[in-house]
């Protein structure tokens, strides 16, 4: 990753300066003295991009391990873990106090103040339209993500940066994410410069990752039309994804290694019986392993992604944007699409999907009937998208059996606000009751 010292300064300096209240209080209005110039900006956007996506504290790892091991995708190997334990019992157990909670708002948060400043600052560093656009298209894909992510673990989340800011419910939420993003596509439309570009971290894909997070969010809101435009302007083709190197490793990979947090729990995906995917389906070998399969307790071990440091971890796959417009195909009762879409993922093997993933099986013959199909997307989902911190989100979407139904396959629905938040403002709601 370039730039690395130059960004984790402007990074400390965002969240350090001016007074101890920044660092504490992630809706902090105050204003650090880094943003004057366009090449600060851009090192903002950098410290962004390796706050979401490195370290134990970030959103990569938080949000991963919270919907693995609600939702059975993972094990605890050591209950010593405390925030991760407390995740796996979920109900009750699960506090404002949770540091996986905390790290996950107090990241969001601060990403989302981050990318703010950047919007705020941007007209005022340049007289070049293209530049200005160009730093408000990263910023608002950032704060996007922000909000979009964190609404799927909270029932309502703050969009102002105020003090006692109020809390928002989900579907305006939805909405403002989805705003955001179409921002994004109109600065990336007239043309991003390459004074910013080429000093912003390249891995990530800016114009298929803003089309891919409309396709996703868009699906979560309900508008399906939307969704599947979006899901069809993805190049499928284009890799976008977080980038590590030896000084900044895979999050994912170096605890996983560790073994002393979690690990696969097995190669059910955390499905019910009546889901499990097909024996033969040749992602589940991609992304776990064990020594011996026929042990009667073998050691699952997870692969894909997050097998060595140096892993880069996708951003979105392609099987989440064809498995998008199956989804939305069949919510909108037109299933014979919804079934070629999920086709293409039932039957694309390792040498058609850029990353390697391949389920290589028959095409679809199930009824033509669309619970039966939304129960195959259902179940294609958690196969083709393992660990990629979607489950809890498509657990409740589904309508599966939640934490005090019977045969529950997650363990909470919503999670308690953190306390961090609830000390510093005053409008923050009751917590859920699951």
């Amino acid at each position: 990753m370039k730039n690395v010292i130059k960004t984790i300064a402007i990074a400390l300096l965002i969240t350090t300066s001016s007074c101890d209240t920044e660092y504490l209080d992630p809706n902090s209005t105050l204003e650090p003295d880094v943003v004057e110039n366009v090449d600060n900006l851009v090192r903002l956007i950098n410290g962004v991009q390796q706050r979401w996506s490195t370290e134990r504290t970030g959103l990569i790892y938080t949000t991963t391990q919270i919907s693995g091991l609600n939702t059975d995708e993972l094990r605890l190997l050591n209950p010593g873990n405390l925030g991760e334990n407390e995740i796996l019992l979920g109900g009750d157990n699960v506090s404002g106090s949770n540091e996986l909670l905390i790290n996950t708002w107090t990241n969001a948060l601060l990403t989302r103040k981050e990318a703010t400043t950047v919007i705020d600052a941007s007209d005022n560093v340049s007289d070049n339209a293209s530049v200005s656009g160009s730093l408000k298209a990263y910023a608002l894909f950032y704060r996007a993500l922000a909000h979009g992510t964190l609404i799927q673990y909270f029932e309502s989340i703050p969009l102002e940066i105020v003090e006692n800011a109020p809390f928002i419910e989900r579907s305006a939420v939805l909405e403002d994410v989805i705003a955001d993003l179409n921002e994004a596509k109109g600065y990336i439309n007239a043309g991003l410069d390459t004074s910013v570009t080429s000093e912003i971290f390249t891995s990530v894909e800016i114009e298929n990752s803003v089309n891919a997070l409309l396709a996703r969010f868009n699906l979560m809101a309900g508008n399906y039309d939307a969704a599947i435009t979006a899901a069809n302007s993805v190049d499928l083709s284009v890799k976008s994804t977080w980038e590590y190197d030896a000084s900044i490793p895979n999050p994912l990979a170096f605890w996983f290694g560790s073994q002393n947090v979690t690990q696969a729990k097995d190669v059910t995906f955390g499905l019910p019986a009546e889901l499990l995917p097909d024996e033969n389906d040749e992602r589940i070998p991609f992304y776990i392993t064990a020594e011996d399969l026929e042990a009667e307790n073998p050691n699952y071990q997870v692969v894909g992604f997050w097998s060595d440091n140096l892993n880069e971890i996708p951003v979105y796959l392609p099987g989440e944007i064809i498995l998008i417009k199956a989804e939305a195909y069949a919510r909108s009762n037109q299933l014979t699409d919804a079934v070629s879409e999920l086709n293409t993922v039932l039957t694309k093997n390792t040498d058609t999907d850029i990353y390697g993933i391949g389920a290589n099986l028959p095409a679809y013959e199930g009824t033509i009937e669309q619970s039966a199909i939304l129960d195959e997307i259902y179940k294609n989902r958690r196969v083709e998208l393992y660990l990629t911190g979607l489950s809890l989100e498509d657990s409740r979407r589904f309508e599966r059996p939640g934490a005090f139904e019977a045969d529950a396959e997650r363990n909470r629905d919503y999670y308690p606000y953190p306390n961090s938040e609830r000390d510093n403002n005053t409008s923050t709601p009751a917590n859920p009751t699951s």
